[in-house]
């Protein structure tokens, strides 16, 4: 029998998957970034890669309710897996000439985590207890954040090591084995009952509905602005300040390991009444760390800057997508209608990514994409202090509260 501080084995499961795939990305993710970024030789292409990579994401949700709309959400997550090892495999096959197709492969890429983030979004709905998910993940976040550290030390060192892109490849098949043993891993995980899909348009009318939940979507809108220019960053500012592939693996580690640090914290400490003290504190860690970079842009300063914001993520991510969750568990319907809550937030996160994106591409016509992307990092994370007043006015205060919530 399980207790009440323990995980089901269908949601220790679902942590194993998606742990699995979560250190293929620690892999390679950077990595492939980084490899758009040398095959165009400019901040162009790694931009262009990232748009294609958003562009398909809200419609491949769209797609992915329609088809599987009697089928449990297991069902594309294992499909999104599929597909994810069909690009690094891709990727294999092209080597150098994939630089004619930056953006098509952004856009399949996109396609494939489309699938894979519906089902694993779903999923832990279906599988994980209300008074639980905080500890989930929290647990996933340390568990992913110890392979953070060591996967990015290891692809940078391999890419630096060996020349032209013979490490790039070694990396994308590292990716290719790991997609493959979460793909194996899934197996495990219950299915979970259908999505039971409501007509698409049902994701626009809960928002009119349902005020709490347009409140929440605002609040999505602006943490997307911050999630489209947080992954390339700090990429971008320590490649262009080393040129070496070896300090993108140190800056992503040290980053990994201060994520860790906070996951480990937060899972023990953070409590339903304290998440908007923690989010806070987050808010205010990141935008500090933006600030160090009008100090210097030295890979001594960029590296100081990832170590501040891995620290002070966590704090403001596993309240900011607790919260939504809890709302959504307010609604008598919330089984049959929760693919619809799923696509409607999906969409307001993709639009605030992709806004802050086009920002950037724009802004890189007339100021230097150094410049833009440390205004955009500091513009985007103060921008997520607005997200405390609305979130406070709607979070549960008690365990009770959540526990009694879901009808």
């Amino acid at each position: 029998m399980n207790s009440r501080f323990k995980l089901s084995q269908g949601a220790l499961w679902l942590l194993l998957t998606f742990s699995g795939a979560q250190t293929a990305n620690a892999v390679a993710t950077v990595f492939v970034n980084l490899f758009m970024l040398v095959l165009a030789h400019n901040l162009s292409g790694l931009i262009l890669f990232n748009i294609g990579y958003f562009v398909p994401l809200t419609a491949t949700f769209y797609v992915a309710a329609k088809i599987f709309h009697d089928k449990p959400p297991l069902l594309p997550y294992r499909i999104g897996l599929l597909l994810t090892m069909v690009f690094y495999a891709t990727l294999l096959g092209l080597s150098h000439h994939a630089n004619q197709l930056i953006f098509v492969l952004g856009f399949f890429y996109g396609v494939a985590q489309g699938f894979y983030w519906f089902g694993f979004n779903l999923m832990t709905f279906d599988t994980i207890d209300p008074m639980l998910r905080m500890r989930f993940f929290g647990m996933s976040g340390a568990i992913n954040s110890v392979t953070g550290i060591v996967a990015p030390l290891f692809s940078g060192f391999v890419i630096s090591t060996l020349p032209g892109l013979g490490g790039y490849l070694i990396v994308f098949a590292a990716a290719l084995a790991l997609y493959s043993a979460a793909f194996v891993l899934s197996q495990g995980v219950p299915k979970g009952p259908p999505m039971q899909l409501r007509p698409v348009m049902d994701s626009w009318h809960i928002i009119t509905e349902r005020p709490k939940w347009a409140a929440i979507i605002k609040t999505v809108v602006v943490r997307g602005t911050r999630e489209g220019i947080a992954n390339l960053a700090g990429l971008f500012l320590i490649f262009v300040a080393t040129h070496n592939a070896a300090y993108v693996g140190v800056y992503t580690a040290l980053n990994a390991l201060a994520r860790m640090t906070s996951s480990l914290l937060i899972t023990r400490h953070v409590r339903h009444g304290r998440q908007i003290a923690f989010m806070t504190t987050g808010i205010a860690g990141v935008s500090g760390a933006g600030m160090l970079l009008l100090a210097g842009q030295t890979w001594p300063w960029i590296l100081a800057y990832g170590v501040l914001f891995g620290l002070s993520l966590p704090f403001y991510m596993v309240p900011s997508e607790n919260i939504p969750l809890s709302i959504m568990d307010q609604d008598p319907e919330i089984t049959q209608r929760r693919v619809s809550y799923t696509l409607s937030r999906e969409v307001a996160l993709n639009i605030g990514r992709l806004f802050t994106l086009a920002l950037l591409a724009l802004g890189t016509l007339w100021l230097t994409p150094r410049v833009m992307i440390i205004g955009l990092i500091i513009l985007t994370s103060v921008a997520q202090f607005w997200n405390v007043p609305v979130m406070h006015a709607m979070v549960p205060r008690t365990r009770d509260a959540v526990a009694t919530s879901k009808k």
